[in-house]
């Protein structure tokens, strides 16, 4: 029995863009002078002009209704990964910042950077609501950390590591890290309603919320007779923030984004995109400022499949499709195999959106897609737990199954047991990684995990 991995969170590698990448490759470097910038020191905030090119494909893709994204909006990064490192490195501090926010579940591999940065005492869970993000949670102790902060700051003032003095141009009291759209573990998607009241509450309390915009070019209509093509993406909290009036000079959001998910993980390349002023700080990051652009060379290959249109048409015409054949097989699956034993998809409220027909007839429509969703498994005491249910498929059906306790944010001690009443009675299901006839294989032997566990 061969064993299938339903925890692993990545492109087949067959997706990824290999010859495309080569392509790429030979026009940059066959032409001294691509080459010889691609192969140097970059500017800090990466080349002028596929910053241009970036914004104007991200104009393209989200039509914000403030108007063109200009490159001044952009930086060049090494992936969402580094840059969120960055983005803490410059704009939090661990003494002056008074929480750090994380919506739970939460991308689990992302916590640890928040680790790194010295936030260890002060992370905080808001529990994902049906809306994405429970926001009378996140007032409250909103409120609670405010009245607590007034009466340290009367007793012993407030200090921080990186004063103002030495390049801090900005510190935010709080910052929250989300991913709105087709959310890793879930793959829910953040309602309208509660992106703009989010973005009031950062302005209200000097929020920085932190983005993982990086599933929202892989997205399809719910309608299985709609195209993708024309679909209709939602808003970004920073294109939110920048659309509200009274907007600041160093902004509330900022929107991380990456090319791994859309050509390869490998690459390493990606971008960000905030208020002027906040992307010229994230350029004055000490590696940055000592190293260039963090991803020169592979900036420039992105480039060119950017501009010669050879990246939009490899997403629309093969991750999306394939995406899309997946995640219909995958939900199929669960429905036949997984149902009948109580265990339900998990979707929260669908995020509604339009679409346009093959005649060009604009219809409504549930907004599907990403990599991810969650199944919840019955609540009532005579089911297996979590733990039985990996155990077994592991043991006698060589199944990886995602434990629901690895997606709690670790400093938030009481983080796990939420987890516990929760989205720890479930897991995490992926359909990038495996092909369609493997996850059929899969839940066919997720549900015979579950009976031998009830037997």
């Amino acid at each position: 029995m061969d064993p299938i991995n339903l925890l692993i969170g990545r492109p087949t590698p067959r997706l990824q863009a290999a010859d495309k990448l080569a392509a790429a490759s030979q026009a940059v470097l066959s032409q001294p002078e691509k080459s010889d910038l691609a192969l140097t020191y970059g500017p800090d905030h990466g080349e002028d002009d596929i910053r241009e090119h970036i914004s104007t494909w991200l104009s393209e893709k989200y039509r914000p209704i403030s108007g063109p994204i200009t490159r001044d909006r952009i930086i060049i990064t090494n992936g969402a990964s580094g840059e969120l490192a960055a983005i803490l490195q410059k704009f939090t501090d661990p003494l002056y910042t008074r929480r750090m926010f994380l919506v739970e579940p939460a991308y689990f591999l992302a916590v640890q950077t928040f680790l790194d940065a010295g936030f260890g005492q002060k992370m905080q869970g808001i529990p994902e609501d049906d809306e994405g993000i429970d926001l009378e949670f996140l007032r409250r102790r909103l409120e609670e950390e405010e009245s607590r902060s007034l009466n340290e700051k009367q007793e012993s003032g407030v200090s921080c590591t990186k004063p103002t003095a030495l390049g801090y141009g900005k510190l935010y009291k709080y910052a929250l890290y989300v991913v709105p759209t087709l959310s890793n573990p879930t793959g829910k998607t953040m309602s309208m309603h509660h992106r703009k009241a989010l973005v009031e509450l950062a302005r209200k309390y000097d929020i920085l919320l932190i983005a993982d915009d990086v599933y929202d070019f892989l997205a399809w209509p719910a309608d299985d007779n709609l195209p993708h093509a024309d679909l209709e993406v939602p808003p970004r909290l920073v294109d939110i923030d920048r659309q509200m009036t009274g907007a600041g000079e160093w902004g509330n959001a900022v929107s991380n984004g990456s090319f791994s998910k859309l050509v390869a993980p490998g690459l390493r390349v990606g971008w960000c995109e905030a208020m002027p002023n906040f992307i010229y700080g994230l350029s004055r990051a000490g590696a940055t400022t000592s190293g260039g652009c963090q991803s020169q060379y592979t900036s420039f290959l992105i480039d060119h499949m950017l501009v010669s249109g050879v990246l939009e048409r490899h997403v629309q015409n093969v991750l999306i499709p394939t995406y899309r054949r997946r995640y219909k097989t995958l939900v199929n699956a669960i429905k036949t195999h997984l149902y009948p034993l109580g265990i339900k998809i998990s979707t929260g409220i669908p995020y509604e959106t339009y679409a346009k027909d093959d005649k060009g007839n604009r219809f409504r429509t549930a907004l599907a897609g990403g990599f991810f969703l969650y199944i919840d498994y019955p609540s009532e005491e005579a089911f297996p737990t979590a733990a039985e249910i990996i155990d077994i498929g592991s043991e006698e059906y060589a199944l990886k199954i995602a434990p629901g306790d690895v997606f709690v944010v670790k400093g938030d001690p009481k983080s796990p047991k939420r987890a516990d009443l929760t989205w720890n009675r479930g897991t995490r299901l992926c359909w990038a990684w495996n092909e369609e006839e493997v996850l059929v294989e899969a839940i066919q032997r997720f549900a015979e995990t579950v009976r031998q566990a009830k037997a």
